[in-house]
């Protein structure tokens, strides 16, 4: 017979089970007495678009977009999720297989699989509109047999965490398509579809672009004997992984955003002209650095000056045959290969497009109308996680949108604010947004990695203030602790030294993380080794 208890516990459904739906389940559990929550992955695996999977003729459009060489761009101090710290001895950036191992530790250590329904697809999430606002969530196993039969399930909240990098967005230019008059005959992919470099050895190949993705794989294609061409619209700082001994990541300290905007901003300018060569003319940024997103690549600057990645200007005109005309004059007449690094549609074909939007015109421009870049107003049991554009990892960040998220929905915090003023803070975020950076479909979910986190970790009460850090561990260490809070890199670990659901490995991981000596030892850092469950893809249904 079921405890009374268990039927007063709120339904909840997590979709995807990548870096945020991982975080989402596991905040669930930590309020267990409050929540039954039930994942949903239409894979076999979890970790979403970090896991590298071959595209194929069975999968011609795999959700995941990572190639063989794909590194992360943040340093593991500061991807980390804030209660299970990366292993000290692992390499400050990880390459893609790292990090999917780094999810399989994290689900196993918290024994998330068991929440999780494997191959199971979701086809539609439905607001029933009754008097508890709940959700019908319709789903198949994924290798269902004809008929397919549905199944329909009722839950009180539901989380999205299926990410936004997944439905290609493409450019359009003259000749780009095959019934264009005298059209571009040479091969034309979408970044989402590059897996590895040997395929384009000792190619003419076009890069458009100018994000991460784009200067990697100039990077990789150049270094195997192909001649890239780089096209832009506009200019974009690049940066190194590395600046003045540190990970990049490492000098945005809270302290920084002590410093005036306008004043930060030259500062940054002026490091980088020290220790990166001179932007090549159609690379030159027309912006201040943090008013757009940076393109961090410590080798591009090297290519450039070889000429093995020639930039040129956004493209005019493609064919006929192979040839390719751009905006600065330049004409090539023999481009083998044109790969599109242009980004992504946001879409949730599951959810009514609405819900995302609010109705309002721009989905094309990927705008969306969400509070605090979680929840669409007019849904309040519905909440959105890892639909944002970070300056930083997307790990850390999700994972205080699920303590906030999740508190709140048990009765752990304030209720969320009415819909009228979520409306007015959304407003003056978008106008924010459309201040501080260039007007486009990249910028329109930016978000700053620590103020963000931040400002939500004092809603939770996690925040490591000085008073509950010297409250917590005294005076000496509590102020050496704060200290390391605000000269130091924000590493995710900060906000589990205090308020619910503190770590106890947090204070030896954050002096770890800071290189104090005979912490970078401690068990908090260690891989640690684990049994195996016996049913890996065990689900609940």
């Amino acid at each position: 017979m079921a405890n009374a208890s268990e039927h007063t516990k709120k339904r909840v459904a997590v979709i995807g089970a990548g870096a945020s739906g991982l975080a989402a389940i596991k905040e669930c559990l930590d309020e267990k007495d409050s929540i039954e929550v039930i994942g949903f992955e239409q894979e076999s695996y979890l970790g979403g678009l970090w896991r590298y999977v071959e595209v194929s003729e069975e999968n011609p459009n795999p959700h995941s977009s990572v190639y063989k060489s794909t590194i992360i761009n943040t340093s593991k101090e500061l991807m980390s999720y804030s209660d299970f710290a990366i292993p000290a001895d692992w390499p400050t950036y990880l390459p893609n297989q790292k990090v999917a191992y780094y999810f399989d530790l994290y689900a196993r250590h918290f024994n998330l699989r068991p929440q999780i329904r494997f191959e199971t697809k979701v086809v539609e999430v439905k607001e029933l509109k009754d008097e508890k606002n709940r959700w019908l969530v319709r789903s198949h196993p994924v290798k269902a047999t004809s008929p397919i039969k549905i199944k329909e399930e009722i839950f009180d909240y539901v989380m999205m965490c299926s990410g936004h990098h997944w439905k290609a967005r493409y450019p359009s230019f003259p000749g780009m398509k095959k019934n264009d008059p005298e059209p571009y005959t040479g091969i034309q992919l979408h970044s989402h579809f590059y897996r590895e470099v040997d395929s384009y050895k000792d190619k003419n190949v076009v890069v458009v672009g100018l994000g991460n993705s784009a200067v990697d794989l100039a990077v990789e294609l150049s270094l195997n004997q192909s001649q890239v061409y780089l096209s832009c619209r506009r200019g974009a700082w690049i940066a190194p992984r590395w600046l003045l001994g540190r990970p990049l990541d490492h000098a945005r300290t809270r302290l920084s955003h002590l410093v005036p905007f306008f004043l930060l901003q030259l500062i940054v300018a002026s490091l980088f002209k020290l220790v990166v060569p001179p932007h090549h003319p159609n690379l030159k940024p027309v912006r201040l650095p943090l008013s757009s997103h940076t393109t961090i690549n410590t080798l591009l600057p090297e290519r450039v000056t070889t000429g093995t990645v020639k930039p040129v200007k956004n493209i005019k005109n493609l064919g006929p045959g192979k040839r390719v005309e751009f905006q600065d004059g330049t004409v090539v007449e023999d481009v083998d290969v044109i790969f599109y690094c242009t980004g992504y549609h946001i879409s949730f074909p599951v959810l009514h497009p609405d819900i995302v939007t609010d109705g309002k015109d721009g989905s094309q421009e990927n705008r969306v109308w969400t509070w605090n870049y979680m929840v669409p107003p007019r849904h309040p049991n519905m909440a959105f996680v890892g639909l944002f554009q970070p300056l930083g990892a997307i790990m850390p960040i999700s994972e205080m949108q699920c303590r906030f998220l999740v508190r709140t929905l048990v009765g752990k915090l304030d209720p969320l604010p009415s819909e009228q003023q979520m409306d007015k803070e959304i407003e003056a975020r978008n106008q924010y947004i459309r201040t501080r950076y260039d007007d486009a479909a990249r910028h329109t979910i930016q978000v700053d990695y620590a103020s963000y986190c931040d400002s939500l970790a004092k809603r939770i009460g996690c925040m490591p203030t000085y008073g509950q850090l010297v409250s917590q561990f005294g005076l000496i260490e509590g102020t050496k602790l704060w200290t390391e809070t605000i000269f130091g890199p924000p590493s995710p670990i900060q906000y589990r030294l205090v308020g619910p659901h503190a770590w106890e490995g947090a204070r030896e991981a954050v002096w770890g993380y800071a290189g104090k000596q005979g912490y970078a030892s401690s068990k908090y850092l260690q891989e640690v080794q684990e049994p195996k469950a016996v049913d890996q893809n065990k689900d609940t249904s």
